[in-house]
């Protein structure tokens, strides 16, 4: 079974202030921690980012199992979805591992986890931690690439809209810790600084 690892790294970080791939947490960035989770199970990694970032990406990353790649210019800008998109479209595998870029206390643990569940009976394999949903650090099922396809073209671009009448396994996990997003430079304080 072909597993492809997806960091999505397309956002403009706007309440960040900087873009967030390139903080640091122990001296590394928080990309780091995303690849240090998924090249665990994957075959292949992609990191799917916006032209702004392409390039910086493109000195940082030096390991030539990483593609990086620009959203496809048809969706650019159209979130997450666009991302998964275009890992989709142009890295075939059957499952495909999604991690944001401002997780940096993500491990390989929480994809095990995951990876028990994996069947064809389910399009999405999605953690649910402290009832709350977590579809960015998820694994998808090829299948889903149409209806991606079809979503983003209408505009309709909330992952979790999405998901909506997809066969999901949710897989509950208790540590929250994996899932804590930097999302402003106040969480950066408490969470990295602190």
């Amino acid at each position: 079974m072909l597993y492809q690892g997806v960091i999505l790294a397309g956002g403009h970080s706007k309440r960040f202030g900087s873009p967030k791939a390139f903080a640091e947490k122990d001296g590394f960035p928080f990309y780091t921690y995303s690849i240090k989770a998924l090249e665990k199970h994957c075959q292949s990694l992609v990191l799917v980012t916006n032209p702004h970032l392409k390039k910086q990406f493109d000195q940082a990353i030096t390991k030539q199992s990483i593609n990086i790649v620009n959203d496809e210019p048809e969706f650019r800008g159209q979130g997450p979805l666009s991302g998964i998109y275009t890992a989709m479209k142009n890295f075939p595998a059957e499952w495909y591992f999604v991690s944001p870029i401002d997780v940096p206390f993500i491990s390989a643990k929480v994809y095990e986890l995951l990876l028990d569940h994996v069947s064809n009976k389910y399009d999405v394999i999605v953690p649910i931690v402290k009832e709350k949903l977590q579809p960015l650090l998820a694994i998808y099922h090829h299948s889903l690439q149409g209806a991606i396809k079809r979503s983003l073209q209408m505009q309709q671009n909330s992952l979790q809209e999405f998901l909506v009448n997809k066969k999901i396994k949710y897989v509950f996990i208790e540590c929250d810790q994996f899932f804590i997003n930097i999302n402003n430079q106040e969480d950066y304080r408490t969470y990295i600084q602190g």
